[in-house]
């Protein structure tokens, strides 16, 4: 009998054309490459900080808790999924960057508030692309939430080694 989180299975990835082996969850968490690197804990805390830190500041400017934990919590959810390495955790956080892209575009309304609020929704939103590319494509996050690796041999048969 096989062991299901020991199945290889190989494909081409739809969009890209690039073959992942897919693997399953006990075997990929049992990897070291499965395991969080200094680079995925930093981008945990980032999150964490940047939802705690909106969840504050929307609260100091008088907004309500449904309107805080409404916007602001997304962040916090991606975060801890990230830490305890949930596949959702990429969804959380394409929500996150896609709610602080709005906010970007909210806080462009002029004024000096207005300007220095837009200032730091741009670079957060430069951040969240960074972090976005990284979890998307890096091995160490394909590996760790989508339980895949990278294949890079693709040699056929009467092919030369």
């Amino acid at each position: 009998m096989t062991d299901p989180s020991r199945s290889r299975d190989e494909r081409a990835d739809k969009m890209t054309g690039i073959p992942w082996v897919y693997v399953g969850r006990a075997a990929a968490h049992a990897h070291p490459k499965g395991q969080l690197g200094p680079l995925e804990w930093a981008i945990a805390v980032f999150m964490i900080l940047v939802g705690l830190g909106k969840i504050w500041a929307l609260l100091a400017d008088g907004s309500g808790v449904p309107m805080a934990l409404g916007v602001a919590i997304w962040p916090v959810l991606a975060g801890v999924g990230l830490i305890i390495r949930i596949p959702w955790a990429l969804v959380l956080t394409v929500i996150s960057a896609g709610l602080t892209l709005l906010q970007l575009f909210r806080g462009l309304k002029g004024g000096i508030v207005g300007d220095m609020v837009a200032w730091i929704y741009l670079a957060e939103m430069l951040i969240f692309t960074g972090i976005l590319f990284y979890l998307m494509d890096g091995e160490r996050p394909n590996l760790i939430y989508r339980h895949r690796y990278r294949k890079y041999s693709v040699l056929r048969d009467g092919d030369d080694a």
